[in-house]
């Protein structure tokens, strides 16, 4: 759990949260090395699903060819685990769950090991069908429902829970009214520009690029980080006063830029094409919009869905335009998707974390 103070430290006693440290038995060590993998595992699969929605407008309007627009989102996305502080980390990390005294190193490893398979499973079918759901609703899901079958509610800090939810559900609403209203200004404002203005313009649409993947490296990262603070503090190696490993930040934003060069393709068209024909000044204000709400929930320390509010920007500037374009078939898939996130990776993480616990 993380505590403020000198620098980015971490208090495994605060609170009562957690016992004491405790010596790390063969089981526990293997339990938490297993579990580094898959969170940095999560890490790919969140390049994957938000990394395609993040770059597919600069690429579907050729401003930047894909290898090096993939690139220079993947760079950015290290960069950006590094900015805008750890107030998510404090709030999944410190805030959000509080485990019982007697709750045991084991325990607590077993609960987020089957919360990360039911999110990756969840994560990777997504990814399969080539919808940009969320990574987000998806470990917050995970985390809940794997919480709930070894602990009970009364673990889950509910005004916590009730904030984030609220921020996950009205973000991307103001994303979709944003988009929009943006891109009314901007096409308003472009009928008195000059041809000679493009070439601005462009410069824009890649700073907006590598300004939306600064800001998600810095959320989506500190997701991640917050799951191995969680898992060393459960371990009770660190010292109660040790600083946060910056080993943590930096595989975090390796893992995202390898899954959002190696698999964000699938989802590229999607965003980019599959819900209509994305224009140059339509893909910058949807990369402007994203920006400044990402930017924004990572400084309040809200864990946010990128993909969605990249995809509900692209569908804002769109209907801004023209509304008949927009396959609403297919933002009404992605609308399911993100609806079904939390209950099934929840139940998928209760099953997986019961039968789990059985074998330990």
């Amino acid at each position: 759990m993380l505590a403020q103070g000198q620098g980015e430290r971490f208090d495994v006693a605060q609170r009562g949260e957690l016992v004491e440290p405790r010596s790390r038995t063969m089981t526990t060590t293997i339990l938490f090395a297993s579990l580094v993998v898959l969170i940095l595992c999560f890490a790919m699969t969140n390049g994957f699903l938000d990394g395609g929605g993040i770059v597919s407008t600069v690429i579907m309007t050729r401003v930047m060819e894909p290898l090096p627009a993939l690139c220079l989102v993947a760079a950015s996305e290290v960069l950006g685990v590094f900015l805008l502080g750890r107030a998510v980390v404090r709030t999944l990390g410190q805030h959000m769950f509080s485990f019982p005294i007697g709750a045991s190193s084991q325990e607590i490893l077993v609960l987020l090991l089957a919360a990360m398979i039911g999110t990756l499973a969840w994560n990777s079918a997504m990814w399969y069908y080539s919808l940009p759901s969320s990574s987000s609703h998806a470990l917050l899901g995970g985390l809940l429902g794997a919480t709930w079958q070894h602990f009970g509610w009364g673990a889950v800090s509910m005004p916590v829970l009730v904030k984030i939810l609220i921020g996950l559900a009205v973000v991307p609403l103001v994303a979709l009214l944003a988009g929009y209203i943006v891109s009314k200004a901007i096409y308003w404002i472009g009928s008195y520009l000059s041809p000679a203005a493009s070439r601005f313009l462009r410069a824009l649409h890649i700073l907006a690029l590598a300004g939306i993947a600064l800001v998600h490296g810095s959320n989506d990262g500190q997701k991640s980080m917050a799951l191995v603070v969680i898992a060393m503090a459960a371990m009770g190696g660190a010292a109660i006063h040790a600083a946060l490993p910056s080993w943590m930040g930096l595989a975090s934003g390796i893992a995202l830029g390898i899954g959002v060069i190696v698999g964000s393709r699938r989802t590229i068209k999607t965003v980019g094409k599959g819900l209509y024909r994305v224009q140059d000044l339509q893909g910058l204000c949807a990369e402007g919009t994203t920006m400044a709400l990402v930017g924004a929930s990572s400084l309040a320390g809200f864990p946010m869905s990128t993909s969605h509010v990249m995809s509900s920007s692209v569908i804002g500037a769109g209907a801004a335009v023209r509304p008949r374009a927009i396959r609403w078939d297919l933002a009404g898939s992605m609308a399911l998707a993100w609806v079904l996130t939390i209950p099934a990776t929840g139940a998928l993480a209760a099953s997986i974390a019961y039968v789990v616990s059985k074998a330990f």
